[in-house]
């Protein structure tokens, strides 16, 4: 018997197939855990969304005159949103579409008998991206604005 031969220790082959398996073991792992994750990017009634985003689509793209803009900020470290509607708003309301988990999706109504300058609470929000849709009606007339937003995980 050889000297070679009684020597069985780790050498570059083992390290070879060592890689693939962990490669392996990653992949696998990375497919269960991605497989359960849910994104809710489509909606129920996605026909009927469909339908109506043209119409979506010519609220954004109207120019807002000044006198029917409102005013949107955050207050309180974000645990409030202030909106200030403008004078003569009849219907207000804000929607937080959250992508990746369609439970957590939230609409808030403005009371028409309460103050032009709307305040609720958004404590509610988690961490992470959201989606803000403004809509709001002045003199028979409807205005949408809508942006993304980052809440920090703090």
């Amino acid at each position: 018997m050889s000297n070679q031969q009684a020597k069985k220790g780790f050498h570059w082959g083992h390290g070879i197939i060592v890689t693939f398996v962990l490669f392996g073991a990653f992949m696998a792992y990375f497919y269960i855990h991605m497989s359960h994750e849910k994104i809710e990017l489509v909606g129920e009634n996605y026909y009927a969304d469909g339908q109506a985003y043209q119409e979506k689509i010519n609220l954004q793209n109207q120019a807002i005159p000044v006198s029917q803009q409102i005013q949107v900020k955050s207050i309180a470290k974000n645990q409030f949103i202030l909106i200030q509607l403008p004078e003569g708003c009849v219907a207000a309301s804000v929607q937080f579409f959250r992508p990746s988990n369609a439970s957590m999706d939230k609409t808030l109504i403005w009371d028409n008998n309460t103050s032009l300058n709307w305040t609720s609470s958004t404590s509610f929000l988690v961490g992470g991206p959201w989606k803000r849709t403004i809509t709001w009606s002045v003199g028979g007339k409807n205005y949408l604005q809508e942006d993304r937003i980052i809440i920090s995980s703090n």
